[in-house]
């Protein structure tokens, strides 16, 4: 026996030198497949190109176990399937080794897309993915042909679907979000920046029977970014700005140990170390805040989230100082600077910097609940900033994105490139990027009420603009099914969101169905793997539309699937406080408190209902 094992770890050892003996950096056809590590990662490019069934034995196949323990095989399932619908076939451009166990590749998608894949791999045999991140990238290849599959030539550009498929599609796939209740908007598609399909679904105002119309305005959400973006690199080129300047040029009031960081380009990039507006002060005050000078104050005096240039994390207060930069720096108004160097160049009269209602025309915003009622939720809605906010026609949003990437009425080519870059130094020139065959682009918004997505495809000049009044992403839902419909793929069947999906088991079939076989349910609605998360949401859901006995059974559920994690028993304490049983809340939070001594909610709702 002792023979035996020292055999097996020689075999192991001489296997994992294998793997192991190939340099660091580029890494040839010949290479990836010599080594044991390289060849599993050729063997997961094949996994996503085959044509067989994507089911647990292929995600086994693909992924250690202990990713697999981690997301739980249905959730891996997904994603693999969403690469295939999406990206599939793909090609390999280049690879290289970052690390031991770490590989970098630069992929193109079946639909022209360029993508950045980091493999981490497992450290011993048989090297599955232990770790995987995928991006898009408007930076392609730097050699024109592909390394693997061997022995093809550089893939052909996508083909576009019809005119009249597209139409069609576009129609089917709205009508089916809208006749599941959750869709209620506009769906735009043009070609040149002309529309060939337009179509409006549901009510601009429930109450008062009033029809979403084209002419309709809504609320856009973070597209408002772009304008900010705009107006940024229009005083960059005019002279007045260079995307290097720190915010202590600016004298706007911030510490000088955080202004002598942060540039312009890491405020544009989401890089500046800023965390968010949505702190309870903001979120339980939200009319209070009624311009760039109400919110500036906010994140003033906090400390950064990280170093400025170390990370990225979404920032909607990085935009507010923008928008105080452009203020401070041009002396006018951020609304003036809008009127005077977009709207007017542009002839928009639709597009508002306004609340809903000093509007006319406008769409009510309505959260969609787990229930599927439709919660007007417009009077509870920020006024807008630089980061979000405004109202606009699907028109006028076509006419904005056209004259932003199509001429030169707002920006330079050189400024368009890096807002398509994301401000990165040493981009490759505009006509390099709109060179692309197939790549796609999207800006969005969101937010309760409000969901806004402008897709497009660079070089053929096709552009689909959605923008909704109901939330929970469904613009993002729809137009990554127009752009499998585009590219004449599957489309992917439209499906609630799993909140709604599964309280409609609930209310159908009882809560000891829907605990007995949730994760069957789950995988056969197509949805992710469950989590705590999950049925959390649920049950917050409901709590906010007061359904507290329905929020209860939710929450009960939970912790019955997760008895061990204190999050769900501080969750189903706050159900029953808020129904008005103080005595079994008390009970619960103590529960949480057994678990997690330290879980900041229950301690606090501990100590004061003792």
């Amino acid at each position: 026996m002792k023979k035996q094992i020292t055999l097996i770890l020689s075999f192991i050892f001489l296997f994992s030198s294998l793997a192991l003996a190939q340099p660091l950096g580029p890494q040839t056809l010949s290479m990836l497949e010599e080594s044991p590590a390289g060849s599993q990662i050729l063997q997961f490019l094949e996994a996503i190109n085959a044509n067989g069934p994507v089911d647990e034995a292929l995600v086994k196949k693909c992924f250690a176990q202990q990713l697999i323990d981690k997301h739980q095989p249905a959730k891996l399932k997904g994603m693999l399937q969403d690469i295939r619908e999406n990206d599939a076939p793909i090609a390999l451009y280049s690879a290289s080794r970052q690390s031991k166990f770490v590989y970098s590749l630069k992929l193109q998608s079946g639909g022209g897309n360029w993508l950045d894949l980091i493999l981490n791999l497992e450290e011993a045999p048989p090297f599955k993915v232990a770790g995987i991140s995928i991006d898009v990238t408007n930076n392609p290849a730097e050699q024109e042909q592909q390394i693997w599959p061997a022995g093809t030539s550089k893939m052909a550009p996508p083909t576009l679907a019809s005119r009249e498929e597209i139409a069609r599609q576009a129609k089917a796939i709205a009508q089916a979000y809208h006749d599941m209740g959750w869709f209620s908007g506009v769906v735009l598609i043009a070609e040149q920046g002309q529309p060939f399909y337009q179509e409006a679904f549901g009510y601009a105002d429930i109450d008062n029977q009033i029809p979403n119309t084209t002419d309709t305005k809504f609320r856009i959400g973070s597209i408002n970014k772009d304008y900010t973006s705009v107006l940024v690199l229009q005083m960059v080129e005019a002279g007045q700005l260079s995307l290097d300047d720190k915010l202590e040029k600016f004298q706007l009031g911030f510490p000088a140990e955080v202004a002598g960081k942060i540039t312009i380009r890491q405020l544009l990039s989401h890089t500046s170390g800023f965390g968010d507006i949505f702190t309870p002060q903001y979120l339980s005050h939200i009319r209070d805040y009624k311009n760039i000078g109400d919110i500036l104050p906010l994140l003033m005096n906090e400390p950064l989230a990280y170093e400025p240039g170390t990370s990225q994390e979404y920032s909607n207060y990085g935009y507010i100082v923008l928008g105080a930069i452009l203020e401070k720096v041009s002396g006018k108004s951020y609304e003036n600077l809008l009127r005077e160097k977009i709207f007017k160049p542009l002839g928009a009269k639709n597009t508002h910097y306004q609340i809903a209602e000093k509007i006319e025309g406008e769409a009510r915003s309505y959260r969609f609940t787990p229930s599927g009622e439709k919660i007007d939720h417009t009077s509870q809605l920020e006024y807008p900033t630089p980061d979000g906010g405004m109202y606009s026609t699907a028109a006028e949003q076509l006419d904005f994105f056209q004259a932003l990437f199509y001429t030169n009425k707002l920006i330079s080519d050189e400024s368009k490139a890096l807002l398509f870059g994301d401000y990165a130094p040493n981009l490759p020139s505009w006509k390099e990027i709109k060179s692309q065959e197939g790549s796609i682009q999207a800006f969005a918004g969101g937010g309760p009420g409000v969901s806004a997505v402008v897709m497009f495809l660079l070089k053929e000049n096709l552009m689909a603009v959605v923008l909704a009044n109901t939330d929970g992403n469904i613009a993002g839902n729809i137009s990554r099914r127009l752009e499998q419909a585009a590219f004449g793929r599957p489309v992917r069947k439209v499906q609630l969101p799993v909140e709604n999906y599964l309280y409609g088991v609930l209310k159908k079939e009882g809560s000891l169905y829907l605990k007995q076989n949730i994760d069957i349910l789950l995988e056969q609605g197509g949805y992710e793997a469950r989590s705590p998360m999950m049925l959390n949401q649920l049950g917050y859901g409901l709590l906010e539309e007061e359904m507290f006995q329905d929020a209860i059974e939710v929450f009960r559920i939970n912790t019955e699937l997760y008895p061990e994690e204190a999050n769900p028993w501080d969750s189903l304490a706050e159900a029953y406080l808020k129904s008005g049983d103080k005595k079994t809340a008390l009970k619960f939070y103590r529960k949480a408190l057994e678990i997690d001594p330290e879980l900041p909610s229950a301690k606090e709702m501990v100590g004061a209902l003792e």
